[in-house]
């Protein structure tokens, strides 16, 4: 029970700092990263998510509300497959307006993709954050022999291979999440510099990253790709998730690194 609790706090704690490494990767390549940006980043994130969640539950509202089993084929799982599509485009819809509304206030051209980089730090940092403080609370609270929800005696009654193999995807989401986000700040910026289909196109990046592993998991009986809880995910959802994750990762992380390149060409010289 101490070694599963332990294995839980420690895979929180790795969830909510595992951003570090893309940022990391990114800092050494691009020009200093304003801090106040990535601030605003995390007031971006929490202020399009209001407008995301409450058209989200009218659109539910309205679609599901009047609705009885066996008016539809599977209505139940047609529903999920189109609300969770609608969840990420709305979402990433407003996310992406709320960076090109900040970024529209920069007086410089040139310092709007790195400017934009920056705001998706903020985005990526505090997304799910709250996944990593729960992952945490419950490790320490298995720790102590605590059973009294019906989430920790299930973890308790999980194999510890299990638990690890189920954090690990959970870990591997946050710094992909984190260089995608980056990858729609670099977009935001784009678009208002060059071109209004950056602006559609870092929607359709985002919406595909967050719906394309959700729409697997659901074929498969599984979670929303955010709401994975540790214990409940078969072992083969849970293995393909990760890697699903690492090709995000190492995808958008080589799309950054060649954008910087073109802009910021002087920052490759740093060590």
């Amino acid at each position: 029970m101490i070694l599963k609790g332990f294995a839980l706090a420690a895979g929180g704690f790795l969830f909510i700092f595992s951003p570090g490494l893309p940022m990391s990767l990114i800092s050494r390549r691009s020009p200093a990263v304003k801090r106040d940006l990535v601030y605003w980043g995390m007031l971006v994130w929490l202020a399009a998510l209001l407008p995301s969640i409450f058209i989200q539950s009218l659109l539910r509202q309205i679609l599901l509300g009047s609705q009885t089993p066996g008016t539809l084929p599977s209505p139940a799982v047609l529903a999920d497959y189109a609300m969770t599509l609608i969840g990420a485009l709305l979402t990433a819809f407003f996310v992406t307006g709320a960076m090109m509304l900040v970024l529209g206030r920069q007086k410089s051209d040139t310092a709007l993709l790195p400017n934009g980089l920056a705001l998706g730090f903020g985005v990526g940092l505090v997304a799910q954050l709250f996944t990593g403080l729960s992952l945490v609370g419950a490790g320490f609270r298995l720790m102590f022999g605590d059973t009294s929800s019906p989430t920790l005696a299930g973890l308790a009654q999980t194999g510890f291979f299990e638990i690890l193999v189920g954090l690990l995807p959970l870990v591997l989401f946050r710094p992909a999440l984190l260089s995608v986000s980056a990858l729609q700040g670099v977009l935001a910026g784009r678009a208002l510099r060059e071109s209004w289909k950056y602006f559609w196109l870092a929607i359709f990046v985002n919406t595909i990253f967050v719906w394309a592993i959700t729409a697997f998991q659901l074929v498969l009986g599984g979670n929303n790709a955010g709401e994975v809880l540790v214990g409940h995910t078969d072992l083969p959802v849970s293995a393909v998730t990760a890697l699903y994750y690492l090709l995000a990762f190492g995808l958008a992380m080589r799309w950054l690194f060649a954008q910087i390149k073109t802009w910021a060409p002087e920052a490759n010289q740093r060590k």
